[in-house]
């Protein structure tokens, strides 16, 4: 028993502490995404509290789901952005602008963006004709007889967009730098597998393409030292997903 615990304290010696750190907590947090993104739990652990009617409300909500939606932004921008960059600061000591988030972008960065809008708007309007994109988007949902096009809609896409900041900020800034010092360019493929795999239970497609644009951004943040033209990517493609979708569904009005 000895013998196993020393070889053990050996192999600790030789790890990166770092990288062991931000593969742990990916596991972990990701964990904690999954479950405390359950509004039912939420509704269960305020009943018969002070704070029933706001449990009520993210749980049941009647009029739409904005409070629903807004609870799971809460929960993964939690950690997506907030406990890494917490650890980054007073774990690794470092400044969250060497994550991803440094002001530079790269040389022509509007005309990346331009020729990747031109190569995916097709596709996003070709996957909105789809059951079952359908189906799963835009993920706000209207209970009465208002129109989706409203305040709450434009402010769902809001914290829609700070959730992506989230998200990339958590793959493609802290997930790649942290990996980047002891794998190289082999930490976008790693920070690849758990990205793609949180598009679990969504079209197969977009799984599909996850993959690839996750590659393919996590190369631009390990090349450029940021996540700007991820960030905006993302938006556009979600944001021209919901409303493809709500056209596709003749809810435009």
């Amino acid at each position: 028993m000895l013998d196993i615990l020393e070889r053990f304290r050996e192999d600790l010696t030789l790890i990166d502490r770092k990288a062991v750190f931000a593969l742990v907590y990916t596991a972990a947090g990701l964990a904690c995404i999954y479950y405390l993104k359950n509004t039912d739990l939420v509704g269960a652990a305020t009943h018969g509290t002070r704070f029933e009617f706001f449990g009520n409300l993210i749980a049941r909500p009647e009029t739409n789901n904005l409070p629903s939606l807004g609870y799971w932004v809460f929960i993964v921008s939690i950690f997506y952005f907030v406990v890494p960059a917490l650890s980054i600061k007073f774990l690794f000591r470092e400044t969250i602008a060497r994550y991803g988030l440094n002001l530079r972008t790269e040389e022509g960065f509007w005309k990346i963006f331009g020729l990747c809008a031109v190569v995916m708007l097709p596709l996003v309007y070709w996957m909105s004709t789809t059951a079952g994109f359908a189906a799963k988007y835009p993920f706000f949902r209207v209970y009465n007889s208002e129109p989706y096009l409203g305040q709450a809609f434009l402010v769902w896409e809001l914290i829609y967009f700070v959730q992506f900041f989230g998200l990339e900020f958590f793959f493609r800034g802290f997930l790649v730098h942290s990996l980047k010092p002891v794998l190289g360019i082999y930490s976008i493929f790693v920070m690849t597998v758990p990205y793609g795999m949180i598009h679990f239970g969504k079209p197969p497609a977009e799984t599909f393409a996850a993959i690839f644009a996750g590659i393919f951004l996590g190369w631009l943040s390990y090349r450029n030292g940021n996540i700007w033209l991820g960030l905006l990517l993302h938006c556009t493609v979600a944001f021209s997903m919901d409303i493809m979708a709500l056209y596709n569904k003749g809810l435009l009005v």
